[in-house]
């Protein structure tokens, strides 16, 4: 076979994992890697193309399946993971995202024998590196992977650099720590910056990091609510006003666009924006400079625009409902922000501390809180993300009284009624939940040394994972959607617990 007519090609030079950010600043551990993943059902294609990789002087691991290669991603990190479009689970487009996030955050290449517009788009936005149609010259797969590890260097050596100051942002889940790695970068740019997420998902507490970590910490962070700003004195609130524009206007006064001159100007769910109000923002992002209302002297002011919405402005952009030119003017950095159903990890550290929050803002003592609490809230779906989070915890601080642990009956009545409700999954309402693990103590007690209750605590909750696992699978089999909505886990913290104890999905 010759080179231009071979499949496809990787090469890598040194990797490297961000590995977690501390409250307060950012603490960052990198662990080298040289490795590549391929993920195509044809094993001759998997043989060949590792082969080759091989011959480079690289290590490459194949798997046939997402399945599998999210297990082995868990197991063995790699920078780049080479994927086909059609595998056993279906299109792979829908988990770029999920591979991504797996220890050593690998770019992930995209590679099909039918290649369309409408897939090469769904990959691009799905967080792919590249889209490659086959068949593949050697030199554009030289290119693609020079400038894929040229990109991530680059990213490394400004993320070594970076100090960011994360104030009270909690959340250290992959998929957040991703949020927070690119919230970093954007904090130290100059361009406009879109924060996108559901309501309650902390975006102007994002946007607060991003003016602190930037070189405008030092001047004004105005807030704007555009869902409040009434169409009749928006001009007037948002570009100020001279003496006698109108009835009540018996002195001149700044808009808070000159109030954010040198500073941050946070537009909080832009989305909400009149039409009218939108194509007179246009021209003050464009030109920094408006003129206040019934003023005859045009106003300069230097500030950075941070936006949030929770709407999809893509769509209302198609409706007409947004304006276009104002769109593209704002996404200078995108920065999708999950909702907590998607980090579950975070939930257990975000019950924790706006407990002891709550306690003493009511200057009683802290609540202890009980596994089976901190089990429900794992479970839920928290519709309005950390704004549920904490409503939920004032709720049960308040209905314990004086009772030093928090337990599930604690929890709002609508809470307790939704898991009962998801905890019945047959339509008769017979009830199929996961049965309770019995888990023995089993400590092994060797001489005359004493276990710790720490070393009792690890040896009881390892022998109860291992022993949940094995049930799950045993009852519900191997199909991985399935295990994570019985469970209640992640794919993440779901192969994380596989490879801890040794157990394959392989049928």
């Amino acid at each position: 076979m010759s080179e231009s007519g071979r499949d496809s090609l990787f090469c890598t030079s040194g990797g490297y994992v961000l590995n977690g950010y501390a409250k307060g600043k950012s603490s960052k551990s990198w662990t080298k890697m040289e490795k590549i993943h391929i993920i195509d059902d044809r094993k001759d294609f998997c043989v060949a193309f590792s082969s080759m990789i091989k011959r480079m002087g690289y290590p490459c691991e194949t798997s046939n399946s997402i399945s599998e290669g999210m297990q082995r991603l868990w197991e063995n990190p790699s920078d780049i993971i080479f994927m086909d479009v059609n595998l056993p689970e279906g299109n792979s487009l829908e988990h770029i995202g999920e591979l991504s996030l797996s220890p050593g955050t690998p770019d992930v290449v995209v590679i099909t024998a039918n290649g369309n517009s409408d897939n090469a788009e769904s990959a691009i936005r799905a967080g792919a590196w590249d889209y490659l149609v086959k068949p593949i010259t050697f030199a554009k797969l030289e290119e693609t992977v020079t400038r894929c590890l040229t990109h991530r260097a680059a990213r490394r050596e400004y993320e070594l650099k970076a100090e960011f100051e994360r104030g009270d942002i909690l959340g250290n889940s992959p998929r957040f720590e991703q949020v927070l790695q690119r919230l970093a970068i954007v904090s130290r740019s100059i361009g406009n910056v879109l924060l996108i997420g559901e309501t309650g998902t902390g975006k102007e507490l994002l946007a607060k990091a991003i003016h602190k970590n930037s070189d405008r910490r030092d001047n004004a962070f105005i807030v704007v609510d555009c869902t409040n700003l009434p169409t009749t004195l928006a001009e007037s609130i948002l570009l100020g006003h001279a003496k006698g524009a109108f009835t009540d206007a018996k002195e001149a006064s700044d808009g808070l666009f000159k109030q954010a001159d040198g500073g941050t100007i946070f537009l909080d769910e832009i989305g909400d924006l009149d039409l009218s109000i939108q194509k007179s923002l246009l021209r003050v992002l464009q030109e920094r400079s408006f003129r206040p209302l019934k003023s005859l002297k045009e106003v300069q002011s230097d500030f950075r625009v941070v936006a949030a919405t929770n709407k999809n402005l893509t769509e209302m952009v198609e409706k007409g409902e947004f304006r276009r030119d104002l769109y593209y003017r704002l996404r200078t950095n995108v920065l999708e922000v999950p909702p907590l159903r998607e980090r579950r990890e975070d939930i257990a550290s975000l019950v924790r501390y706006f407990a002891d929050y709550i306690c003493d803002q009511l200057k009683m003592p802290k609540k202890k809180i009980s596994k089976d609490f901190i089990a429900a809230m794992e479970a839920y779906d928290f519709p309005g993300n950390v704004r549920d989070v904490i409503n939920i915890m004032h709720t049960a601080v308040s209905n314990s009284f004086d009772v030093g642990t928090l337990y599930v009956h604690h929890l709002p009545r609508e809470v307790r009624a939704f898991l009962m409700k998801h905890s019945m999954a047959g339509g008769d309402g017979s009830c199929t939940r996961v049965e309770e693990v019995d888990v023995p103590l089993t400590v092994v007690f060797q001489g005359d040394e004493f276990p710790t209750i720490k070393d009792v605590r690890r040896q009881v909750v390892d022998q109860m994972e291992q022993d949940y696992l094995n049930r799950l699978i045993e009852r519900f089999g191997f199909e991985v959607v399935m295990l994570c909505k019985i469970s209640g886990m992640s794919r993440a913290r779901l192969y994380e617990l596989l490879n801890k104890h040794g157990i394959s999905l392989k049928k």
